[in-house]
Formats: C-alpha cells, structure tokens, sequence
C-alpha cells in the first residue's frame, strides 16, 4: 500500500474542504501551509479543491501534524476503514526518515506496551511517576 490512495471524487472534496476550514480557523494562509509541510502552493490549493484523484498517506499525516488534528480522520473522510488505516498507520510507522532516535524508540515502546495486561500498564504508570518525582 505505499505510495498514493486512490480516492473517489466526493470524498476528495470533503477532505479538502476539511483540511481548508481547519488551515483558515488555524489563520495559516495557504502559501504559509504549504511552505511548512513542503508542497507548492497550487498542489494545496489543488487538493483543497478535491482536483487530485490520489493522496499520498506522509503528506495527508504532515497536514494533519500542522493543523494540530488527527491524521486518522483525513484517512476516514476518503473512505478507509479501520483495516485500511492499520494498514495505513503500519507504513506511517515504517517511514522513520524525518524521526530523532528517541521518538523512534518511544514509537517502539508503545507498540510493545499495547500488548500489556492492565496490571503491566498500571506497573509502568506507576514508574514512570517515580521518575517524574526525581
């Protein structure tokens, strides 16, 4: 699944639209938008538009970052479901090219601590209080 998601035109619309009402309720115009997250102006003003058929998930989740929103939901406005943005997400995680070693590893220590029993959980909790209070 890497690369862009194919998506229908409705949906396009919708998620631009979105991503336009949270960039303008940000006061980020739109040239400042896509200077912070590397795209040309027109490409944003394009996908604002819903004019492109495919979305690339990096730049869907750098929008999502700037805005200060859940990438997850722009992957819902075009249609994927949970499977898909599983799929989604397991890409995301691979794609460590803009990471520091430490939200690497933090990103790797959720992923283990998911499988943790509620009492493993509420231990951890627990610690890292202790640590806080040094």
């Amino acid at each position: 699944m890497s690369g862009y998601l194919k998506i229908d035109h409705n949906s396009l619309i919708a998620l631009g639209n979105y991503i336009r009402s949270h960039r303008i309720k940000k006061n980020i115009g739109l040239r400042e938008m896509a200077t912070r997250i590397g795209i040309s102006n027109a490409y944003l003003s394009n996908l604002e538009s819903g004019k492109h058929s495919k979305a690339n998930p990096l730049l869907l989740k750098k929008i999502a970052e700037e805005l200060k929103i859940d990438h997850l939901t722009l992957f819902k406005i075009i249609g994927y479901t949970n499977k898909d943005i599983n799929d989604i997400q397991n890409e995301l995680l691979n794609d460590n090219s803009n990471k520091t070693k430490k939200e690497k590893k933090m990103e790797q220590m959720v992923d283990y601590m998911r499988k943790f029993s509620e009492e493993e959980f509420e231990l951890v909790e627990k610690y890292l209080e202790l640590i806080r209070k040094k």
